[in-house]
């Protein structure tokens, strides 16, 4: 968890070094001034490094708000060297075509970074809202000849359950998931992203979930990081079924099975996507819950999260990079974005979505 805060940090350097030399653009700068830029930029850049929980001893009730300032003030950061890289670029383009004055003219230079940091500050602020508002529901209609009956089953991924999380927002993604009359939910994995603890009164919310045969979970990498023994015990006493290469038939067309995080194995914990269709029949229609994406043989559908569709862009780029399958339907694999996130509460272009997968039979 510590290493990506820090990797986050460094990425978090590399956007704020350019981006306060262009805003702070001046011909005649001093030696001073310089280095004051370069300090400003450190701290910018290592946002994230003051958003850890220990600062909950500083601020006390405050820690969320101080929380979603510093996340916010990195995000933002991130937004406008986005703006600003597409302004510059165009604006490059037009100079050579002498439509426009010299992209470094101060006056123009001045202008122009004022709009564009008033345009970022307005798309971080709806960043904000599309991260703490309840998700839109995404329906995804799969057609088979395994199935006999119509299943609702609702997908939920990537809750990311922290002390800082609303408990309005969970209380809104549980009501709406059981007012989409689930079959099974499916819980695959980072839904618990802190101490059980101190997050004990907000899981317990989920056991709100209700579903005609049963909510099942699966780890993420996320459980593994904060505890693995701690959060699948938790999520058991709330009531749902673990599976960890098993499964179970929720119908008799239908068998769910679940495999472990890719990150528990060095924890032991290995994938083993046989032992967990073992008891599963050929005529049934196999559903693979894997939290990291991945395409398994014997599944006629794998459902994963893990990428947030990128969450905040344009850190879609690097996450198609890192990921075969990105968000959304593939053949065989569908990914969803997720109903939470990791890090700030914050989604750019990347909506969350709580998932319905209606499985029906073919005609």
């Amino acid at each position: 968890m510590i290493s990506c805060v820090i990797t986050t940090s460094f990425l978090g350097c590399l956007v704020t070094f350019p981006l306060l030399f262009r805003y702070a653009y001046c011909p005649d700068m001093t030696t001073v001034k310089a280095a004051g830029l370069f300090v400003a930029a450190l701290v910018l850049g290592c946002m994230p490094l003051l958003s850890d929980d220990s600062f909950e001893n500083v601020f006390g009730g405050a820690y969320p708000v101080w929380r979603a300032a510093v996340w916010f003030i990195y995000i933002f950061c991130i937004i406008l060297l986005t703006f600003t890289v597409a302004r510059d670029a165009v604006w490059a383009v037009l100079y050579k075509t002498g439509v426009a004055v010299s992209p470094l003219d101060r006056g123009w230079t001045l202008r122009l970074n004022a709009a564009t940091a008033a345009v970022a500050l307005v798309a971080s602020a709806w960043a904000l809202y599309g991260g703490l508002k309840v998700p839109a529901v995404k329906t995804v209609e799969i057609v088979s000849d395994k199935i006999k009956t119509a299943q609702n089953v609702v997908l939920l991924s990537d809750l990311h359950i922290h002390r800082t999380v609303s408990p309005e927002k969970i209380k809104g993604i549980v009501s709406r998931a059981n007012a989409l009359n689930p079959d099974v939910v499916l819980l695959d994995g980072d839904i618990l992203d802190d101490d059980v603890e101190k997050i004990r009164d907000l899981t317990g919310l989920l056991t709100g979930l209700k579903a005609k045969s049963g909510v099942y979970f699966v780890t993420g990498n996320h459980e593994f990081y904060v505890g693995y023994a701690k959060t699948t015990e938790a999520l058991k006493q709330a009531g749902f079924t673990f599976l960890e290469n098993s499964g179970a038939a929720v119908s008799p067309s239908l068998f769910v099975a679940g495999v472990p995080d890719p990150s528990g194995a060095r924890s032991g914990v290995k994938t083993d996507a046989d032992k967990a269709f073992e008891n599963s029949a050929d005529s049934q229609f196999r559903l693979m819950m894997s939290h990291t994406p991945a395409f398994f043989d014997k599944a006629d559908l794998t459902v994963s999260g893990h990428t947030h569709g990128g969450q905040i862009f344009p850190f879609h780029v690097l996450t198609k990079l890192a990921n075969k399958y990105f968000a959304g339907k593939y053949d065989g694999v569908y990914v969803t974005r997720g109903a939470g996130q990791w890090g700030p509460q914050m989604r750019f272009l990347a909506p969350s979505e709580i998932t319905l997968i209606k499985l029906t039979p073919a005609k």
